[in-house]
């Protein structure tokens, strides 16, 4: 009997020993945990786009040939309405302008002495058929031949006086139309002045086109001698911005105009700025050329001015689609599909049947087995190799069919991860 009973000590010392050890050189497993929530859930889609001005101008050269630029306002910056954009060499323009206002002084000039001698011709013909007027009456009770005479010289007068006013009327109308080639010359040789300097007809930000130049394309520069109507600068309006997203069309019936949209800019994450769906195209395009993929254009009008919005940015934007109010909701790699039920785990580690309903991308709304407050795991903590948190997560079941129905979510594997994973839309 001693002999069996040292044999138990030593075996029961064994056993000790090695439970000790391994509980020493083993380390502890921290689950991480969260708590479910109850209040407002907000259901959204998360997209991304490019800032864009609302209203943008493009200004062009004027259509005047060989044009050379000899001043550009700088670029990126901010110019007012009226304020000169673009400044081409005027020489030309200025000779021809001098040129032609001489013309039109000695057009003026003709017309002056030609409506002077007008005035001098019609009161000497006036009064050269007012003497043949009295001279008729008279010599008419003269000698018929002296009355004839006189009747003559009547007829003569009124004929010349006729004839001349006219050849005077229309020198005059000649001279006339010489000023008035003169001035239009003139205006034409000024509006091509004037066209030398491009102002801004709205207020927006300074971008330079490309332009060919040779062999290659390049940003407009001073010197450059673009071909009439060239676009040579872009001026956005940026008090009015807006971003240009897309949504696949299987979210495309979630979206409408008016919808509350949060944007964020990937130069400044910190800042959010409010938008509304402004349009959504009633036509599907592919995303890109050669693609499966189809999305729907959507316009989102910034509602406020801030002058950190340019054209071109990258921007982040939070569609709200809908608001849940006084809910619970958890994260969603903490619910898992155990034997076709949907489940979460208590802090106990306790397993808890849940219904599931709709989700954004970071939480998923239980609709019944949680009340809220209760601290769930977001691992599944009866795995025996834990991990961090997605360390070995898969595609989630919950977001593979985003036709189904909520509170049923397709049945996954046991041991898979069905709340794990993100995604941009609810």
């Amino acid at each position: 009997m001693k002999k069996y009973i040292y044999i138990g000590i030593i075996l029961a010392l064994v056993l000790g020993g090695y439970l000790a050890v391994n509980a020493i050189f083993t380390p502890a497993v921290d689950i991480p945990t969260a708590t479910a929530r109850r209040g407002d859930m907000v259901i959204s889609l998360n997209e991304n786009g490019t800032v864009n001005a609302k209203r943008a101008m493009t200004l062009s050269s004027p259509r005047i040939r060989s044009l050379t630029i000899t001043w550009l306002a700088p670029e990126g910056s901010t110019v007012k309405e009226g304020d000169p954009v673009i400044r081409f060499d005027a020489t030309q323009q200025l000779a021809d302008l001098q040129e032609n206002q001489s013309s039109l002084k000695i057009a003026q000039t003709a017309l002056e002495r030609a409506n002077k001698e007008y005035t001098i011709q019609e009161k000497q013909l006036t009064l050269d058929l007012e003497k043949a007027r009295r001279n008729h009456l008279e010599k008419k009770h003269e000698a018929p031949l002296i009355a004839e005479e006189a009747k003559m010289e009547l007829d003569l007068a009124e004929l010349n006086f006729q004839a001349k006013l006219e050849q005077l009327r229309s020198d005059v109308q000649k001279a006339e139309l010489e000023v008035q080639r003169a001035q239009e010359k003139v205006n034409q040789a000024q509006r091509e002045l004037d066209q030398m300097t491009v102002a801004a007809p709205i207020p927006g930000l300074v971008v330079y086109l490309e332009i060919w130049k040779g062999s290659s394309m390049g940003k407009v520069q001073e010197g450059d001698a673009p071909w009439p109507g060239q676009g040579l600068v872009n001026l956005p309006d940026l008090s009015d911005m807006m971003v240009e997203t897309t949504v696949s069309e299987v979210d495309a019936n979630k979206v409408d105009t008016g919808q509350e949209v949060v944007v964020t800019l990937d130069a400044f994450p910190e800042v959010q700025f409010q938008g509304r769906v402004a349009q959504k195209s009633t036509l599907a395009r592919k995303k890109e050329q050669n693609s499966k993929i189809n999305v729907f254009d959507i316009e989102v009008d910034i509602t406020q001015e801030d002058p950190r919005l340019k054209p071109g940015m990258s921007a982040a934007c939070k569609i709200v689609v809908d608001r849940l109010q006084d809910v619970v909701s958890v994260p969603l790699e903490a619910v898992f599909e155990r034997d076709d039920t949907t489940v979460v785990f208590l802090k106990d580690k306790k397993k808890r049947p849940v219904a599931v309903g709709r989700r954004n991308d970071m939480f998923i709304e239980v609709r019944d087995g949680l009340r809220g407050g209760e601290e769930i795991c977001l691992v599944d903590p009866t795995v025996q190799e834990q991990g961090l948190p997605g360390d070995r997560a898969t595609e989630p079941e919950l977001n593979r069919d985003r036709t189904a129905a909520p509170s049923a979510p397709p049945a996954g594997g046991e041991g898979r991860r069905t709340g794990g994973g993100r995604r941009g839309g609810s």
